[in-house]
C-alpha cells in the first residue's frame, strides 16, 4: 500500500472515531463524556456534561463543566472559553450570564461553553496548573495548550483538552481572562488584527482597550489562529473578584458577536457608547526602589509622555522617586496593593502608533 494510500486510511479512521464519547458513567446528575464532536448532537436542545480528564493524585478525574447549546438551525460553531487561569472569576459568572440568553430556538448551529477549564487551579485560587501534594508549584496552561506533549500531568491535561474538547469544535473563538494577580484592569481584548474576522470580533466587545498583536505561542488563542480559526482573547477586569459591571459589558460584547457572526437570530447589537482605544505596543513601569506607592492616576486615563503617575514613599513618608510615563496613551494597568519591592510592574501604559489607521482615540 502506498504512502499516500496509507494517510488517506488513517485520516478517515481519524474522522470515523471522532465523535461525541460517553463513559456510561454521570456526575452530579450529569453525563460524564472523554470526547466532544458536537456535530453528533441532536439539533434543539441544551446538553450539561462533564468532561473527563486526567486523573488527580488520588486516582479520581477531574471533571470539567461544559454546555453545549445546539440550535434548532443549521449553522456554524462557536466556542466560548473560559478558566484557563484558576484565579479568574469574572469569565465564570459571564459564561453564566451569556448562556442565560440562550435559547435553543434562537440558536443557529452550534455554541459551546466551557465553565472553568483549569479545575485543579480554580479549586486552589491559582493562576497556573496546580501541581498535587505540597509542591508551590504551578504552571500556565495559557502557554502550553497545543504543545501535544504528555510527559508531565500539566502537558497531559491540557493536551487532552486541546485534542477532546475545545479544537474540533469551533469556527470562532473567544477565550476569557482577566488581568493577573494583583493588577487593576479594563475591559481589554488582545487581537490579531492581520485576520480581518478577528478585527471585527475585536471591535464588538466594545471594550476600553485592543491591543493588536500577533499573540503568544501555546495560548487558546493563537493555538486556534494557527489552525485559521478566528480567535480573540478577551480579558473582563481584574482577577479574584467578581465586577458587576464588566461582566455586564463582557456579556454584551460576546453576544454582539453571536449575532453578527450568525449564532443567533436576533436582530439589535447591544448599544455601547465606550470609544475604545487601539493600541500596539505598551510599557510597563516597575519599582527601583522599595516602599509605599501612591498611584496618581487611574485605569483608563489618558496621559502625556513625562506625565507623573506613581510617586514613592520611603517608611518615614519621605518621597524617594517620581515614576513617569514613558510615552503618551493610556494606563491599562495598575498595581493595587500599595508596598512595593525593586522590580515589581507598578502598572502599564498602552501607546498607539500614530500612523495606525484603526486608531479611534486622538
Amino acid at each position: 500500500m502506498s504512502k499516500k494510500l496509507i494517510l488517506t486510511f488513517l485520516s478517515l479512521s481519524t474522522l470515523v472515531l471522532a465523535k461525541t464519547e460517553y463513559t456510561g458513567e454521570k456526575y452530579l446528575g450529569k453525563d460524564i463524556i472523554s470526547n466532544l464532536d458536537v456535530n453528533d448532537l441532536e439539533n434543539g436542545k441544551i446538553y450539561e456534561f462533564f468532561f473527563e480528564g486526567t486523573e488527580n493524585s488520588l486516582g479520581s478525574p477531574w471533571y470539567i463543566p461544559v454546555t453545549v447549546i445546539k440550535g434548532k438551525k443549521s449553522g456554524g460553531k462557536f466556542l466560548l472559553n473560559s478558566g484557563v487561569h484558576g484565579n479568574e472569576l469574572n469569565p465564570i459568572l459571564t459564561t453564566y450570564k451569556v448562556k442565560e440568553q440562550l435559547n435553543p430556538k434562537d440558536v443557529k448551529g452550534t455554541i459551546t461553553i466551557v465553565h472553568g477549564m483549569n479545575i485543579p487551579g480554580l479549586l486552589n485560587n491559582t493562576r497556573g496548573y496546580k501541581f498535587a501534594g505540597n509542591s508551590e508549584n504551578t504552571s500556565d496552561l495559557n502557554r502550553i495548550i497545543n504543545s501535544g506533549k504528555t510527559t508531565a500531568i500539566d502537558q497531559k491535561y491540557s493536551t487532552l483538552i486541546w485534542q477532546n474538547l475545545l479544537s474540533k469544535n469551533a469556527d470562532k473563538v473567544i477565550d476569557l481572562h482577566t488581568s493577573g494577580k494583583g493588577s487593576q484592569f479594563p475591559l481589554f481584548v488582545y487581537a490579531d488584527f492581520r485576520n480581518p474576522d478577528i478585527k471585527k470580533m475585536a471591535e464588538l466587545t466594545s471594550s476600553d482597550i485592543v491591543k493588536m498583536d500577533n499573540g503568544e505561542k501555546g495560548s487558546v488563542e493563537t493555538s486556534f489562529v494557527e489552525l485559521s480559526i478566528p480567535s480573540i482573547t478577551f480579558e473582563l477586569g481584574s482577577s479574584e473578584t467578581q465586577e458587576a459591571e464588566i461582566v455586564s459589558r463582557a456579556t454584551n460584547g460576546v453576544i454582539n458577536n453571536l449575532i453578527y457572526w450568525n449564532y443567533l437570530d436576533m436582530k439589535e447589537l447591544s448599544s455601547t457608547t465606550v470609544k475604545t482605544f487601539y493600541g500596539n505596543t505598551w510599557s510597563r513601569i516597575r519599582a527601583e526602589k522599595g516602599g509605599f506607592v501612591e498611584a496618581k492616576v487611574k485605569v483608563m486615563d489618558k496621559v502625556k509622555k513625562n506625565d507623573v503617575l506613581f510617586v514613592q514613599y520611603d517608611a518615614f513618608g519621605n518621597m524617594v522617586k517620581e515614576y513617569k510615563s514613558p510615552n503618551s496613551g493610556v494606563v491599562a494597568s495598575i498595581k493595587d496593593y500599595p508596598y512595593s519591592e525593586p522590580g515589581d510592574s507598578l502598572g502599564r501604559v498602552i501607546e498607539y502608533d500614530s500612523n495606525d489607521k484603526n486608531q479611534i482615540l486622538k
